[in-house]
């Protein structure tokens, strides 16, 4: 009895890695959908940004490699589709951080214009006070 068991324990075995195996294999067939829905959401929201404005070249890249994923999934090369998509959205955020410091650097130096511009009309207004 003991030498069944044995037997059956190690044909399960053999039996799930197989399975694992076959889903693994399975799973590499299947189109990065998520992973192009990530990517084309990433772009949307930083041309949204203003990436056009701010970051073209970027958000250029981030577009050229989601057609080229797309283009892979196409040919059903999912590796690749799946590793251009995910450069993709990260070339997507690298535009969109570059539009949002952009704006940023723009804020400050209007409102140090605008500081700048107080402060001579302060001294201005001193000025006139003691004439």
């Amino acid at each position: 009895m003991t030498g069944r068991i044995k037997i059956m324990n190690r044909v399960t075995g053999l039996v799930i890695m197989f399975a694992m195996i076959v889903l693994n294999g399975c799973a590499a067939k299947v189109a990065p959908v998520e992973s192009l829905s990530s990517a084309a959401m990433g772009i949307k929201v930083a041309q949204e940004r203003n990436a056009a404005t701010f970051a073209p070249l970027e958000l250029k890249i981030a577009e050229d490699k989601l057609h080229d994923a797309k283009a892979a999934v196409q040919k059903e090369d999912f590796d690749r589709a799946r590793r251009l998509a995910e450069e993709a959205l990260m070339d997507a955020r690298l535009a969109e951080t570059k539009a949002l410091s952009e704006k940023a650097k723009r804020l400050a130096q209007d409102m140090r214009n605008s500081i700048e511009t107080l402060r001579h009309e302060i001294e201005r207004t001193q000025k006139m006070k003691l004439q």
